[in-house]
């Protein structure tokens, strides 16, 4: 019974250790935006032309303009969410369960829509190949575009999922009362309007500034959720 309970506690420090990096890689993409290549807007930087020759300039840069940093920080809150659910388990695990499945489809389908790293290898056949080769490659990159922009159609499902997981979570929270209440009020307002910004962005393009607004109060409220997650990870290893 000890065993099982010190297994638990180190990983909560997993999960805190993991939810801290998940923030820092979130800063950091804010920090990105300021760089050049780094603005996006609702257009998805143009056509496959432009985004070939962004990869030849900067093929960082368009990589996480394709959702790279998305893909390290959803990657990093894998054993934060483990973590939390572990926690919250006993006191409800019909809906700790639901949480845990709907948190690891939202992962799978993102994984699965994300043309960051098909895309590098296009872009990398394109710069080598023939006139005929580049046409092939053209359509090939027009119909990865089509599916996996960040906050277009394609990509609507794995990040609503995503979001989806956070607001049953958040919800789990108060129903558990292991964690203060306004940790999961907190988790609900911010994915909400996490939510309204992926609506707007993906279906309301002509809406795009309008979105933005959902998408930085609901990021800074989001930020806050999981720095108090990380809190209270830590107070749980103890």
């Amino acid at each position: 019974m000890k065993s099982n309970e010190h297994n638990w506690k180190m990983m909560y420090k997993i999960g805190m250790v993991a939810i801290f990096l998940s923030v820092f890689v979130m800063v950091a993409e804010m920090f990105l935006t300021m760089l050049p290549d780094g603005a996006r807007s609702n257009e998805g930087s143009g056509d496959i032309y432009s985004w070939f020759a962004q990869f030849d300039r900067n093929w960082f840069m368009a990589m996480r303009n394709l959702g790279l940093i998305n893909i390290i920080a959803t990657t990093l809150t894998l054993p934060a969410f483990f973590a939390l659910l572990g926690l919250h388990y006993e006191k409800n695990r019909a809906f700790a369960g639901m949480v845990l499945i709907v948190y690891l489809m939202s992962y799978a389908v993102f994984m699965a829509d994300n043309v960051a790293f098909p895309m590098l290898a296009l872009s990398q056949k394109y710069a080598v190949a023939d006139p005929a080769g580049r046409r092939i490659l053209l359509s090939a990159g027009e119909a990865l575009l089509a599916k996996g922009i960040s906050h277009t159609p394609g990509t609507f499902p794995g990040f609503f999922l995503g979001i989806m997981s956070s607001i049953f979570m958040s919800v789990l929270i108060i129903q558990a009362g292991i964690f203060h209440k306004r940790v999961g009020v907190i988790g609900i307002v911010a994915f909400s309007f996490m939510l309204i910004f992926e609506v707007l962005a993906s279906f309301y393009s002509g809406l795009f500034s309008v979105a933005m607004i959902f998408a930085v109060v609901g990021g800074i409220l989001a930020l806050t959720w999981y720095v108090m997650l990380g809190i209270g990870l830590y107070k749980a290893s103890k």
